[in-house]
C-alpha cells in the first residue's frame, strides 16, 4: 500500500468513526488553537504598542530630571532641568538635532464667558516641540519663534477644550481665561491618544509666556531631542547621556529614554510572555498525543484479523507500520487544522469586538492570523501524532499473521 493509499484509508477511518475521531483529536485541537491564539494576541499587543510609540515619534529622545535614590543625597545645585541645560547640550555634542523644552503649568480650569472646562493640562513649549512629538494642528496655526521672542499671550487648545468652551462658535481669535492670565486662541491641536492619554484637554502656550507671565517657574518638565542626520539613535542617546553626566559632575540624576527603546522593552516583555504562555498551552498537545496513542492501540486490537489477513496475502511489516503511522499522523493533522480554523475565527471575533468597544483604541486590538506559528503548531501536532502512534503501529506490524487470523 502506497503512502497516498494509506492517507485515503486514514481519511475513511475518520469518516467511519466521526465522534470517536473528534474526541481523540480534541486535545490536539485545543492545543493548536491555544498556541495560535496566544501568538495572535501577543503579536496584536506588540503591534499596538509599536503603533502607539510611532504616533508620538519613535525616534524622539526625552531627557528628564530623575534623581531617584539620590533624592536624599547631595546632588549639588542641581534641582531640575533648565534652558541652560539645552545650551549645554548644544555646546557639548554635535550628535543631536532639534532640542526642544517642555514645561508644565499647574492643572486648573479654563473659562470663556459663562463656560468652563475643568481638568485641563497646561504646557509651555517652543515652535519645535510639535515636530518631535509628532503633533499637528487641525485648525489655525501653531506656536512660532516670534511668539517665544515677544512672549505673546496666545495658545493652542485641544479638541475637547474647543468643543466645551466653543460648542457653537469658531474658537480662533477668541480669548480664554486661566487664573492670572488671558490667552488668545490661535490654533486647535489635532487629537492624539496614546495609551489612554489624550492631548484633547491640553492648552499650550509659548514657554517664555508660561515662565515669565504665569508660573514664574524656570524649571522644565522634559527636554526633547532627536538624533542629528546620519547619526544612529543609540549613538545620539549615548552622546546626550555623556553630556548630562558632565553637567551633573557624574551624578546619575538624569534619565534619558527614547520611544523606540521603550517600545522595544515592552515588545520584548510581551514577546517573552507570549512564548511562555504558548509553551504552557502546547502541553495540551502532549495530552492530545496520549489520546491518539490510546485510540490507535484500540484500533490495532479491533483490526487484528484485518492485519493478519493482509500479512497472509503478502503485506510487509513496513507497510503495516506506515499505514498506522499515517493514520495517527492524519488524525493529529486534521485536529491541528481544525484548531487553526477555530483560532482564526476567535482572532477575527476579538478584533471585531475590541474595535466595537474602541479598546485599546478606536482601531481595536489587531489579531492577525500568524501563518508561520500556525503551520509550526500543525506540523508539531502531526509529528506528535506520528510519535505517539509509533508504538501502536509497531504492535500492529509485529503481529504474527496466524495468531492474528485465529483471534476473534
Amino acid at each position: 500500500m502506497s503512502f497516498g493509499q494509506s492517507f485515503l484509508v486514514a481519511l475513511d477511518m475518520l469518516r467511519t468513526h466521526k465522534l470517536r475521531a473528534f474526541l481523540t483529536m480534541l486535545g490536539v485541537i485545543i492545543g493548536v488553537m491555544a498556541v495560535t491564539l496566544i501568538v495572535m494576541i501577543s503579536n496584536g499587543f506588540q503591534a499596538y504598542i509599536s503603533n502607539q510609540f510611532s504616533s508620538v515619534g519613535a525616534k524622539t529622545i526625552y531627557i528628564a530630571f530623575d534623581p531617584g535614590r539620590r533624592r536624599q543625597e547631595s546632588v549639588g545645585k542641581i534641582d531640575g532641568l533648565y534652558m541652560d541645560d539645552i545650551k549645554f547640550l548644544r555646546d557639548h555634542t554635535n550628535k543631536l538635532g532639534i532640542i526642544s523644552p517642555l514645561a508644565q503649568g499647574q492643572a486648573t480650569a479654563a473659562t470663556y464667558q459663562d463656560r468652563k472646562q475643568n481638568n485641563i493640562r497646561v504646557y509651555g513649549q517652543d515652535e519645535s516641540y510639535p515636530r518631535l512629538a509628532n503633533e499637528n494642528i487641525s485648525e489655525g496655526r501653531g506656536i512660532t519663534a516670534e511668539d517665544m521672542e515677544f512672549k505673546n499671550n496666545i495658545c493652542i487648545i485641544g479638541q475637547e477644550v474647543s468643543d466645551n468652551l466653543f460648542p457653537d462658535k469658531q474658537p480662533l481669535g477668541k480669548y480664554i481665561n486661566l487664573p492670572g492670565i488671558t490667552l488668545q486662541v490661535v490654533g486647535i491641536l489635532k487629537k492624539q491618544d496614546v495609551f489612554g492619554q489624550t492631548n484633547a484637554r491640553d492648552i499650550r502656550m509659548p514657554l517664555a509666556t508660561l515662565q515669565t507671565k504665569w508660573t514664574g517657574n524656570r524649571k522644565l518638565m522634559i527636554i526633547a531631542t532627536e538624533a542629528a542626520p546620519g547619526v544612529e539613535l543609540a549613538d545620539a542617546m549615548d552622546s546626550a547621556w555623556r553630556a548630562m553626566m558632565i553637567r551633573s559632575n557624574n551624578k546619575s540624576v538624569y534619565r534619558i529614554d527614547s520611544n523606540e527603546s521603550i517600545s522595544k522593552v515592552f515588545g520584548g516583555v510581551l514577546g517573552a510572555a507570549g512564548v511562555l504562555l504558548a509553551a504552557i498551552a502546547a502541553l495540551s498537545l502532549l495530552v492530545g498525543g496520549i489520546g491518539i496513542m490510546n485510540i490507535m492501540l484500540v484500533s490495532v486490537t479491533e483490526r487484528t484479523r484485518e492485519i493478519g489477513l493482509r500479512k497472509a496475502v503478502g503485506a510487509r511489516k513496513g507497510s503495516i507500520l506506515v499505514q498506522f503511522l499515517v493514520e495517527s499522523g492524519t488524525l493529529s493533522l486534521v485536529g491541528g487544522l481544525i484548531g487553526m480554523g477555530i483560532a482564526w475565527s476567535f482572532g477575527l471575533l476579538i478584533h471585531l469586538v475590541t474595535m466595537a468597544k474602541h479598546w485599546p483604541d478606536e482601531n481595536g486590538l489587531p489579531a492577525a492570523f500568524p501563518p508561520a506559528a500556525a503551520l509550526m503548531a500543525t506540523f508539531i501536532s502531526a509529528l506528535i501524532g506520528v510519535t505517539f502512534g509509533f508504538f501502536p503501529a509497531m504492535s500492529a506490524a509485529k503481529l504474527d499473521p496466524i495468531v492474528a487470523l485465529r483471534r476473534e
